[in-house]
């Protein structure tokens, strides 16, 4: 070959060459109304390979097709995208178009989808928004609205992993899924072979039945039942309303059945049917490995966080750790299942959180013979009412009282039953405040792994040990944190910020130089004054205890004396009777008052109504004349018990407080009639386990007092002096 030759041939070669490189490099493809490479997003992915990237515009009106992905990128190419064109949300419609489900992704990996309105999936049986099927890795669904998937099965997003090879590597951010019927399906679901996924920050809301399902053990779906949804994180999603529209309604706002190795954390759930529930439907089916941790749950309808398989034909929870969330006002429909319920399950653990119940005062549930070797420990415990009507159903067993629970369980041996201190629950501020006996409560061996973040995203381990709850506090990081009204860097008290991150001042909770005392208000009396100072033995206060009366200060303390009041109204006849007995559900006790002092429906208030009258019970006993108060309970107004109101009026001649499951203090029914001098009328009933009955027989040197007092100076009393028996087994009097 000549020289020139030569030149021609290196020339053709290299011409070639560049011809091939153009071909292989990526492509952007832009799908419009008009001006674009494609009108249709399906002729684009069509075309589209390994690489390219499928840019869809707005236009006046939605895309109306139902569309597929062709191909798959790779490792070396990068992705297949379809993505919104930028700063623009295109639409994809269902109306009119064939097809189940709006998107379809199938044996793919490498894809992206992310941006768009997806919409309008009308008359589904068995359809999605999104669909990923068979096996594939490296998928993405990202920042998507999908909305109005009706029908019946009709979901939002489906990942159902069919195949012997899994579907891995999954990424599920930023949607918003709303209006949906998924059910008897769910919303969000990776059902099957699915490993190492992250399904993170979407909203789901308003759909009839499960929001977010982490599913193993369906063979119609997976033939192999130890291929399960597995070795991921559900994170930072927000569910509401995820209500389940058969079945009486037991949906969860995010549900593990069967899955393995998964946390859940940083998500709120509010709304729903079930908070958050680990379990397991399918038989042989061990649900394991699950961390449920900083999460938020609130206001939903029966509880807020379920773990166990539903029977004894199911499968069973095992060996999951469920930690630092925070459950508030739960189970709103009082129908028995309080803010967790312990199914069948062993061998789990349940430490560090918080659980605030509702007026019902209901906190665990277990029913059934199902909750064995299950451990609770130092989490903070609270109702309203206080330690004494905290109510624990433990293996069908109720345990009324903290005290009670604990003694009777051997659980929660260092868990606290106080107030947590949040800062505005009612406002949906779930922060604790500084001050809160929740800050540093935590089982101090706790094991914070890498990276691992309270609610707001601060570190979840601020202190000498982890905070109860979703919320670490984290005074003294230099950083003003929710609910802090300083940080300078240190736990230091007294130089201007203290180690509550509150300024140095009377009032803040701390005792600085100058300062007695503080309490953490500069209000009068209570014993610690305006200027941090004791005020004077003697001075008046008020120890919030009806059943005292000339309540003082004494070295700080209010100290009230356990007397009868000597102003209560009396009546012509009284009778109390009090049975003891080993079975705690075979106590009672007794009390009527009647044809008593003229009373008027103003001298007994307003209990029906939260924040109304409070009413208490006060029994009194003497030795040598000397009072000691050895019974006292509670009865708050408003509130409901047993799913219905406590107290109800009775057409204007008085009123009636019911609570067949006696959770304040035992007592069962208070009725309280009006009437002119000599047609009053009183009585107090109370049984079971949440009754404290004093040790028997009573002392009655020389008298019983019996008493019930409200909380607007009002009280009604009597004294019994000559009772027909007293022994171990019960005390009986009756006035003439």
């Amino acid at each position: 070959m000549t020289g020139r030759g030569r030149l021609r041939a290196f020339f053709a070669i290299l011409a070639y060459g560049l011809l091939r490189a153009e071909e292989a490099a990526a492509t952007t493809y832009v799908v419009a109304a008009s001006g674009g490479d494609f009108t249709s997003i399906q002729a684009a992915l069509d075309v589209a390979e390994a690489g390219d990237t499928i840019q869809v515009r707005e236009k006046s009106t939605p895309y109306f097709e139902k569309v597929e992905f062709q191909a798959s990128g790779n490792a070396v190419d990068g992705f297949l995208s379809l993505e919104a064109y930028p700063g623009e949300q295109p639409i994809l419609d269902g109306t009119g178009a064939p097809g189940a489900n709006m998107v379809l992704i199938e044996d793919r990996s490498w894809v992206r989808l992310s941006g768009f309105v997806i919409r309008n999936n009308l008359g589904v049986n068995d359809g999605s928004g999104v669909r990923i099927l068979g096996a594939g890795s490296h998928v993405e669904i990202r920042d998507n609205e999908i909305h109005d998937i009706r029908g019946r099965h009709a979901m939002g997003i489906t990942v159902y992993a069919t195949k012997a090879q899994p579907i891995s590597d999954l990424v599920i951010d930023g949607n918003h899924i709303h209006d949906c019927e998924p059910a008897t399906s769910e919303a969000l679901t990776l059902n099957g072979n699915v490993t190492d996924f992250a399904v993170t920050n979407n909203v789901v809301e308003d759909v009839n039945n499960i929001a977010i399902d982490f599913i193993g053990g369906e063979t119609d779906i997976q033939p192999d039942p130890t291929k399960v949804a597995r070795n991921g994180v559900c994170r930072g999603n927000v569910v509401r309303r995820a209500r389940s529209s058969y079945g009486g309604g037991f949906a969860g706002g995010i549900y593990v059945d069967g899955g393995r190795d998964i946390v859940i954390e940083n998500n709120v759930v509010t709304e729903s049917d079930l908070g958050i529930e680990i379990g397991a439907e399918n038989a042989g089916l061990v649900t394991s490995g699950i961390v449920v941790r900083s999460n938020l749950v609130y206001a939903n309808d029966k509880v807020g966080i379920v773990f166990g398989g539903f029977s004894d034909s199911v499968g069973t929870v095992e060996e999951c750790e469920l930690r630092n969330n925070t459950l508030y006002g739960n189970d709103t429909l009082g129908e028995g299942f309080g803010e967790i319920w312990v199914q069948y399950a062993e061998n789990n653990v349940v430490r560090n959180n918080v659980f605030f119940a509702t007026e019902e005062n209901l906190l665990l549930a277990s029913y059934g013979n199902g909750n064995q070797q299950n451990d609770f420990d130092h989490n903070v415990w609270w109702t309203a009412d206080g330690a004494a009507s905290g109510r624990f159903i433990w293996n069908d067993v109720q345990h009324v009282g903290f005290t009670a629970y604990r003694n009777a369980t051997g659980q929660d041996a260092s868990s606290l039953f106080v107030d947590p201190l949040l800062v505005a629950p009612e406002a949906g501020d779930f922060h604790v405040d500084p001050q809160s006996p929740a800050v540093n409560a935590g089982d101090p061996s706790t094991a914070i792994d890498p990276g691992e973040a309270d609610l707001d995203g601060a570190a979840r381990l601020s202190g000498p040990r982890v905070d109860a709850g979703a919320d670490e506090i984290t005074c003294g990081d230099g950083e003003e944190n929710p609910g802090e009204e300083c940080d300078d860097g240190n736990l230091i008290d007294g130089d201007g910020c203290d180690s509550n991150c509150t300024f140095t001042a009377c009032g803040n909770g701390i005792v600085t130089s100058g300062e007695v005392c503080d309490d953490g208000n500069v209000a009068a009396g209570d014993c610690c004054g305006a200027t941090c100072q004791l005020e004077a033995n003697g001075a008046p206060c008020d120890d919030a205890r009806l059943c005292t009366r000339s309540d003082a200060c004494s070295v700080g303390v209010c100290v009230g004396a356990e007397e009868p009041e000597p102003s209560c109204r009396t009546s012509a006849g009284a009778t109390v009777t009090i049975r003891a007995s080993p079975l705690p559900l075979k106590r009672s006790f007794g009390y009527v008052w009647k044809g008593g002092a003229a009373t008027t429906l103003a001298d007994l208030g307003d209990p029906t109504v939260s924040g109304g009258t409070r009413y208490d019970l006060c029994l009194f006993d003497r030795d040598g004349g000397v009072s000691s108060l050895v019974l006292e309970a509670t009865l708050p107004a408003g509130g409901t018990c047993g799913g219905k109101v406590c107290w109800s009026a009775l057409g204007g001649k008085g009123f009636k407080y019911g609570d067949k499951n006696g959770a304040s203090g035992g007592i069962t029914k208070l009725l309280l009639k009006t009437g002119a001098e000599g047609k009053a009328k009183l009585l107090v009933k109370g049984r079971g386990a949440g009754l404290d009955l004093p040790e028997l027989p009573l002392d009655g040197d020389p008298s019983v007092g019996v008493e019930v007092r409200n909380d607007e100076g009002v009280c009604f009393g009597t004294t019994f002096a000559a009772p027909a028996d007293n022994d171990g087994a019960g005390f009986k009097d009756k006035t003439p």
